[in-house]
């Protein structure tokens, strides 16, 4: 269950604009979370954890249905993972993607895919074929690029051959705590002291950036055709980040948070109004003093785009290992759905 203390918190982030996602570190975990009122009227949207079972994942789309068609599908998703171990191979993700979409058979299920180029051509290719999607491993600005990209490259597509865009939705995620800590780390081998400016500034500098970069797209006469025939805004989410879940507040996005999480954040709630609108300049600050430091932005993204996707691919084996399982084949339903970690 959900205290008062944090059920009153939930209520003020979605206030603000921030739809709470449940996050859990196992399929245990997850199973635990998954009923009401926890998923539905406290959480309005959820990410699966590793080897998450297709009866789990689809009594969770289940709960969701309601708060998903009260809202013409705002809100109400499940965040579904395809394998990892195609991470380059657009033509097996895309198989996988329309597998598990196929059946979970929920209209409100997201299928997670890792933004590598061949997850971006695999994004797109099921956005043009109406499958709503979950781009993790989102690292910079210039990522969070091509990502928009590929999703105006799928609307296009599917607006072409006749298909409602509603049913186009995209999420991007940021692991905005493994960020931070990868820059907290070289600053430690530099030895910046702990009250320097730079401490703590490089995730929220990030997400100022992604969010600036999508208001700026959302504002092209492009995009309001596509929003004129019902394409849904783009939606940020921002995972992995601890219990300062102040620290991340803009209108359209996201927050993945746990019950523990929650219930810690919840008894020293710190929310103080939208953090990410017109702070451009102050992204770009923190970027540049990181960069004078000898530590590129772009550079820690890409060392951990690498790591990150090693690690899923690492627990991926591990949940087929202990299943089991042999490493299926793309569309197949055995290890090409759920499993992988958290995004």
């Amino acid at each position: 269950m959900v205290s008062q203390e944090a059920r009153d918190l939930l209520k003020q982030l979605v206030s603000e604009g921030v739809s709470p996602w449940l996050s859990a570190h196992d399929p245990e975990e997850f199973e635990t979370s998954v009923r009401p009122p926890v998923l539905g009227v406290d959480f309005h949207n959820a990410l699966a954890p590793p080897g998450s079972t297709l009866k789990l994942l689809r009594r969770t789309c289940d709960l969701l249905r309601p708060v998903f068609e009260a809202t013409d599908g705002a809100v109400g998703h499940v965040s579904v993972p395809v394998s990892p171990l195609w991470a380059d191979d657009a033509h097996s993700l895309r198989s996988a993607a329309r597998a598990l979409h196929g059946q979970l058979a929920r209209p409100n299920v997201l299928v997670r895919i890792p933004a590598t180029p061949a997850g971006l051509e695999a994004l797109a290719d099921c956005l043009a074929e109406g499958i709503g999607v979950h781009a993790s491993m989102v690292f910079s600005a210039e990522r969070y690029a091509e990502v928009l990209d590929a999703y105006v490259d799928g609307l296009e597509r599917s607006l072409a051959s006749g298909r409602s865009l509603g049913e186009a939705l995209m999420v991007a995620s940021f692991p905005v705590g493994v960020f931070d800590a990868e820059i907290e780390s070289r600053l430690d081998e530099l030895g910046v002291g702990p009250d320097d400016e730079v401490r703590g500034a490089a995730g929220l500098a990030v997400a100022r950036a992604m969010y600036r970069l999508r208001e700026q797209r959302l504002s092209g006469g492009w995009w309001r055709v596509l929003r004129a025939n019902g394409a849904p805004q783009p939606r940020l989410l921002w995972t992995r980040g601890g219990t300062d879940v102040g620290a991340l507040i803009g209108w359209n996005t996201a927050l993945a948070l746990s019950v523990d999480t929650l219930e810690e954040a919840a008894r020293r709630p710190n929310l103080s109004g939208d953090t990410l609108l017109t702070r451009e300049g102050e992204a770009k600050g923190a970027l540049l003093a990181l960069e004078r430091l000898g530590i590129p932005s772009a550079r820690v993204a890409a060392v951990l785009e690498t790591a990150e996707l090693s690690r899923l691919q690492h627990d991926w084996d591990l949940m087929t290992r202990s299943s089991g399982a042999a490493p299926a084949s793309p569309g197949s339903g055995r290890s090409s759905g759920p499993g992988t970690g958290q995004p």
